[in-house]
């Protein structure tokens, strides 16, 4: 099965811990590709330099940034036997510390 882990923070509250934290996420990520499950892993550039686009009554608007508020980080695709597992490994992001990750299955088509 695959699941998303997809983790995020309120950057108002507080934010990532410098270089230990980076080594920590290299870690993971080492530790996650010796393991044989990761499918895909991304991390967000900030949402000031992202865009968001609407689509109302036939017409679309496109704005500079992102939604204020919780900022969307970055994500792991997982390939594990079950949620059990997925939970496993979404305890080890270090942003669950600050913030939160969402665990979504992937529909795989």
């Amino acid at each position: 099965m695959r699941y998303a882990l997809v983790y995020s923070y309120d950057p108002a509250e507080t934010g990532p811990g410098g270089d230990e934290e980076v080594k920590e996420w290299i870690a993971l990520d080492n530790e996650l590709t010796e393991a044989g499950i990761k499918v895909h892993e991304a991390g967000f550039h900030p949402g000031a330099e992202g865009k968001t686009v609407t689509v109302r009554d036939g017409g679309a608007a496109v704005e500079d940034g992102v939604a204020a508020g919780v900022t969307v980080a970055g994500y792991y695709v997982l390939e594990v036997p079950d949620e059990r597992t997925a939970v496993s490994w979404a305890r080890r992001i270090p942003a669950a510390r600050y913030g939160r990750v969402e665990i979504r299955q992937v529909t795989v088509v």
